[in-house]
């Protein structure tokens, strides 16, 4: 463990092996800290108002704040908590804030993801494994990021928006319903416009289970369909595997309204 003189550190926090704290970090309150994590200098983890607990051999870079209330009206004294899995990144002056009681009491952020410089996750948004999120992404709150999602610059996503599943939006583009997984998105108010073949490329997906998605998503971006029939063309036109069950379960269970053109 290598801990710089000018840290301040709290009693209560809890720092395994091999982790290193760089100048002037802050440490307040109960924060655990896995091993192998490195913590640059200007770091202020923590807070009286929740609990903070980061996983194992992750970065966070200067200036990132990790664990402040959250910024909500109807806040009150409550104790809450932040996550943060393992191997993931948190860019330079990027903030997470804890959950609120009425939003669960937890907000998290998963394995292997990349938080850029200057993005905000808000107050209990879930973000899954492998996401990115490049700078100046804001997340409101209660947003759900789903795994291995890119998230382009300058992006904004409204209060219980979904963005599903190995999508991708583009720069500056502004989410206020839920992107479904599998496509690209962009525009002001962001629109699905195709599949994401890129990223389903990289994720393994064989050529089959591509052709597949894609046929979904083609049957999707049909505008004279509603999503009932959205959905009902999608199990007679494509195979049934994880993929085609999850963009069914996504497209049938939004609270928000699907982004649509």
């Amino acid at each position: 463990m290598n801990i710089h003189p000018t840290a301040i550190i709290s009693d209560d926090a809890t720092i395994e092996p091999g982790t290193k704290i760089g100048p002037y970090v802050v440490i307040t309150g109960k924060v655990s800290i896995g091993p192998n994590t490195v913590i640059e200098s200007h770091v202020k983890l923590g807070s009286t108002y929740g609990e903070v607990l980061i996983g194992a051999s992750n970065h966070i870079q200067s200036g990132a704040m990790l664990g402040g209330p959250p910024q909500e009206w109807g806040y009150k004294d409550s104790y809450t908590k932040l996550i943060l899995g393992d191997h993931t990144r948190i860019g330079e002056g990027a903030t997470l804030n804890l959950g609120s009681e009425k939003g669960g009491g937890v907000t998290k952020v998963g394995d292997k993801a990349f938080i850029m410089a200057y993005a905000h996750v808000a107050h209990d948004c879930q973000v899954g494994d492998g996401v990115v999120l490049t700078n100046l992404t804001q997340l409101a709150g209660h947003s759900i990021i789903e795994k291995n999602a890119i998230i382009g610059g300058c992006c904004v996503i409204t209060q219980f928006v979904r963005v599903g599943e190995y999508s991708f939006l583009a720069i500056g583009t502004h989410a206020n319903k839920d992107i479904p997984p599998y496509t690209v998105a962009d525009g002001h108010w962001a629109i699905p416009r195709a599949l994401n073949k890129v990223g389903l490329k990289r994720a393994g997906l064989s050529e089959q289970q591509r052709r597949n998605v894609d046929r979904a998503i083609r049957i999707f971006l049909k505008k004279s369909l509603t999503i009932p029939e959205v959905i009902a063309q999608i199990e007679i036109d494509c195979l049934p595997d994880d993929q085609i069950s999850h963009l069914i379960d996504f497209l049938s269970s939004s609270k928000q309204g699907v982004a649509r053109r």
